[in-house]
């Protein structure tokens, strides 16, 4: 595994200290070679995400994208490669390693080691049972407003031609729809009330597909947990 992989969350922090936006972010991403690491539901192998292809794009906080209607987590970016990408696109990222040095963290480095004695010292050594070196850094990431613009639609994939679209169930838009709300209700992330409440307009939005199809998977879910709760019953 590279050295230089980063979360997500580390790399928006970074970005936005370069004044980089969330939509530049975004349209790298599908416009460039696969750049992002992750795990597909159901997969607990981290893959390469391929988004040369996809329809809509979106980062979301705490290291996880949405391409079309298939959510990736544990979200890991290449900084080198990222790096690379901008520069080819005369975009420069002024985030370096140096930034996070802090005034705190060179007084320290100035004072003398307490391991450090004289050659004619035949004293044992002394060891340090908790360096401040380990201390971690908690975890950071942009702002909010940064993810809101990191979001793309109508992607071209490189060799500047759209995928052929299909209609109806064949595309599988309906039957993933539908995967990812059973998901999201066993992961108790969504209620089946809030599930029935929520408008058609903000369910499609969620789950990055059209309303019709929203509202197609929907019912789809809906129906089969009825089903699976009166066998359940019947028993």
């Amino acid at each position: 595994m590279s050295a230089n992989l980063i979360s997500l969350d580390e790399a928006s922090w970074r970005l936005q200290k370069s004044e980089i936006s969330g939509r530049a972010f975004a349209e790298l991403l599908v416009r460039s070679p696969p750049l992002l690491l992750g795990i597909f539901p159901g997969n607990e192998m981290e893959e390469p995400v391929d988004l040369s292809r996809v329809s809509s794009f979106r980062a979301e906080p705490e290291n996880v994208v949405a391409a079309d209607n298939v959510r990736w987590t544990d979200i890991k970016l290449d900084w080198r490669e990222l790096l690379v990408g901008f520069e080819r696109r005369g975009r420069r990222v002024s985030w370096w390693f140096a930034c996070d040095i802090t005034p705190e963290l060179l007084a320290r480095a100035a004072q003398p080691s307490p391991t450090r004695r004289a050659l004619d010292d035949l004293r044992p050594p002394v060891l340090l049972t908790s360096p401040a070196s380990t201390v971690r850094q908690p975890a950071r990431r942009a702002r909010s407003e940064w993810f809101e613009a990191a979001v793309f639609a109508g992607a071209v994939p490189a060799s500047g031609k759209l995928p052929r679209g299909r209609r109806g169930p064949k595309s599988g838009k309906r039957e993933n729809t539908a995967a990812g709300i059973r998901k999201d209700l066993g992961d108790k992330i969504l209620t089946l009330d809030a599930l029935r409440a929520m408008p058609e307009k903000e369910l499609a939005g969620r789950y990055l597909v059209s309303r019709d199809t929203a509202r197609k998977a929907r019912n789809d879910v809906l129906q089969s947990w009825v089903e699976i709760s009166s066998s359940t019953n019947d028993k």
